[in-house]
């Protein structure tokens, strides 16, 4: 016979009365239910990773590790996850992706119309739930425009981000309070680059902070520094290189969605690495890169920051490459060649040199001709070489001749429509082993 049951995978603290009672019903066929029982809560990321079919999770909102990550988990993998918590925090819970809230002093009716209204029966014949039926997922909130500025080190990256900054704070279309500059590169330096006394709170603090709960703006904004004289926020990087351990994806993600809900601009300065587990084969690699490999998905527009010499286009047509393979549409990467000669003749040649560089991709949503070749590349900013030292010592604005260059094209990428929002741009999504088995077709595949 092939009678169908809920699969529920459970994790509480000791001494649960909550959970004591859930067991007793499934051991005595009280509920259509098979629980399981988890000692902590890496065993039950492990079973819930594990390629079994589960319908649902049922966690104790008190317990730590129960957090935004493990519910993100839980989604992925086709699972409803179902916290048990105080009712004054449902709506917490709901927030950071829980299917269901369920008060400590459940009964069997809550719980199984609980798991009738966001879980799906398990039977041998068709042992997986579908993500699609999976309900109570908040939507993510409406975010302003990212901008991620990357480049290989020593091309001067991290100055152009604040020229970025500086470029849109002085726009009259933003106010003084509307952008934040957010040092996400793993050695971050933009708090020495503006002589910041201080090093916390930044973007630990930020993560922490979103890892079980939805922040106020005005949380968020406390996190953020005001930079005089160029009136943008500046958001401190991590204290420690080694401290990207602690930094969550779903965590990561849903701090970048508070950021982009505070501010209509943010302006990210990331590392050039994207590589992820698709590529490398180990889940470290794609974790340690994952403030790059967010905030470049997510980009409006991605400035890609390479330097007016033979090895600086040999890096930034590298890095053009690499924003590409990892899914960035050519028309949301603007190159900025930094300490660009100021020979028209000497840029012309450059960038007919970079539009021969960079290989076709016939999929390209934009063709543009400069200099009589056709490229999918936009054209280039030239940002003249300037002393720009002084300014950073002093935290004095950065001159107009550094600023009005990146500040024209990002506006113009941004207002020209041109620009798609990173989540917009595929649809599609990577396929990993047990991805088609744990119902791809509510996931987006087709």
């Amino acid at each position: 016979m092939n009678a169908a049951r809920y699969v529920v995978a459970g994790v509480a603290r000791p001494r649960s009365a909550w959970f004591a009672e859930v067991s007793q019903w499934a051991n005595a066929a009280a509920i259509p239910a098979e629980f399981v029982k988890c000692v902590g809560v890496d065993e039950l990321r492990v079973r819930i990773t594990s390629g079994r079919a589960f319908s649902a999770i049922l966690v104790d909102g008190g317990l730590p590790g129960v957090d935004r990550d493990l519910l993100a988990v839980a989604r992925d993998a086709g699972i409803a996850p179902i916290v048990v918590a105080e009712p004054s925090a449902a709506a917490r819970w709901l927030a950071l992706g829980a299917s269901s809230v369920l008060s400590p002093a459940l009964g069997r009716a809550e719980l199984l119309d609980a798991l009738a209204s966001v879980a799906q029966l398990i039977s041998n014949a068709d042992p997986t739930p579908s993500f699609e039926q999976i309900a109570g997922v908040s939507p993510a909130p409406l975010h302003g425009q990212l901008i991620a500025v990357t480049g290989p080190g020593g091309t001067g990256a991290s100055t152009i981000a604040i020229a970025a900054a500086q470029a849109l704070a002085g726009d009259s279309r933003a106010g003084n309070d509307d952008v934040v500059l957010a040092d996400l590169r793993l050695r971050a330096e933009l708090g020495m680059l503006h002589d910041a006394q201080a090093v916390t709170p930044g973007l630990q603090e930020l993560v922490d902070a979103h890892r079980n709960a939805r922040p106020a703006p005005q949380q968020i904004r406390d996190l953020c520094f005001t930079v005089h004289g160029r009136d943008y926020r500046l958001l401190l990087g991590l204290r420690r290189h080694r401290l990207w351990t602690t930094l969550r994806p779903g965590a990561v993600a849903a701090a970048f969605d508070g950021l982009c809900a505070t501010f209509p601009y943010v302006v990210a300065d990331v590392g050039p690495d994207l590589e992820g587990e698709d590529v490398s084969g180990s889940v470290d690699v794609e974790e340690r890169n994952v403030l790059n490999r967010t905030a470049v998905r997510r980009a409006d527009v991605v400035l890609a920051v390479g330097h007016a010499s033979l090895k600086g286009l040999h890096s930034l047509t590298s890095l053009i490459q690499d924003l590409r393979d990892f899914g960035v549409q050519p028309d949301r990467i603007q190159p900025v060649i930094n300490a660009a000669p100021s020979s028209a003749r000497a840029r012309a040649t450059f960038t007919r040199a970079l539009a021969e560089l960079v290989p076709p991709q016939r999929s390209s949503l934009a063709v543009e001709r400069f200099g009589g070749v056709v490229a999918e590349v936009c054209p280039p900013a030239f940002v003249p070489v300037r002393n720009v030292d002084a300014c950073l010592r002093s935290a004095a604005p950065l001159p107009s001749a550094v600023v009005d260059p990146v500040g024209a094209a990002l506006l113009h990428r941004l207002r020209s429509g041109s620009a798609l929002q990173g989540d917009q741009v595929a649809s599609g999504r990577r396929v990993t082993p047990g991805f088609l088995r744990r119902g791809a077709v509510g996931q987006g595949m087709p």
